[in-house]
C-alpha cells in the first residue's frame, strides 16, 4: 500500500511541476521575449528556421539529461538563435516524453525489420535487451532528424509567409493611401 502512496504522491508532484512550467512559459513576459526573438530583425528567417529545428532536434536525440547543455553549447558554437534553441527543445518536457519513447521504437521497427518482439516475461536476456535498445535508439534518431526536417521547413515558411503579408499590407496601405486609425491625429 505504501509503494502505491509513493507512486501517486510521485505523480502528484509531478503534474504540479509541469503545470507550474507551463503556467511560467505562457506568461506575458516570456511570450514577449519569444516573440522579440521570433521577429527579431537581425537575425534571418533562414537562421530561425534553423534554429527551431535545431532545437527540435536535440529534443528528441537520445541524450535525456543533457539536452540542453548539448543543445546550447553547439548553438552558441553554431551561432544560432539560443532563445529559439531552447523553446523549441521544450518538446521533451514530462507530458510528451511517453509519445516520443513511443514513436522512437515504432520507428525503430522500420530499420531494425521489426524482428525484435515484445515479451512480457521477466526473464529477458541482455540480448534481448540490447536488441531493444537498438530499435528504439534507431527510431529515435530517424524521429529526431524527421521532425526537426519538418518543423525547419515549416518554421521557414511561415516566416516568409509573415513578412510576405506585412509586406502586402504596408503596399495596400500605401497604393490606397489608408492610414490607419492610430496614426491619424485627432480630429477637433
Amino acid at each position: 500500500m505504501q509503494q502505491y502512496m509513493q507512486l501517486l504522491n510521485t505523480l502528484k508532484v509531478n503534474i504540479s511541476k509541469s503545470l507550474k512550467f507551463i503556467k511560467e512559459l505562457c506568461s506575458k513576459k516570456t511570450l514577449r521575449l519569444i516573440a522579440d526573438e521570433f521577429y527579431n530583425p537581425d537575425h534571418s528567417d533562414e537562421k530561425k528556421a534553423l534554429s527551431a529545428a535545431f532545437g527540435i532536434f536535440m529534443g528528441i536525440l537520445p541524450i535525456w539529461g543533457f539536452q540542453t547543455l548539448a543543445a546550447l553549447f553547439v548553438a552558441v558554437a553554431l551561432k544560432l538563435n539560443k532563445t529559439l534553441v531552447g523553446v523549441f527543445l521544450l518538446i521533451s518536457f514530462p507530458p510528451l516524453i511517453p509519445l516520443i519513447v513511443f514513436l522512437s521504437y515504432r520507428i525503430g521497427g522500420f530499420w531494425v525489420g521489426n524482428s525484435v518482439k515484445i515479451i512480457t516475461s521477466h526473464t529477458k536476456t541482455p540480448i534481448q535487451n540490447i536488441a531493444h535498445l537498438q530499435q528504439y535508439l534507431y527510431g529515435s534518431i530517424s524521429l529526431a532528424i524527421t521532425a526537426a526536417i519538418a518543423i525547419g521547413i515549416l518554421m521557414f515558411l511561415s516566416l516568409k509567409l509573415i513578412k510576405m503579408l506585412k509586406q502586402f499590407k504596408l503596399t495596400f496601405v500605401f497604393k490606397y493611401n489608408i492610414i490607419p486609425m492610430s496614426a491619424a491625429e485627432p480630429t477637433e
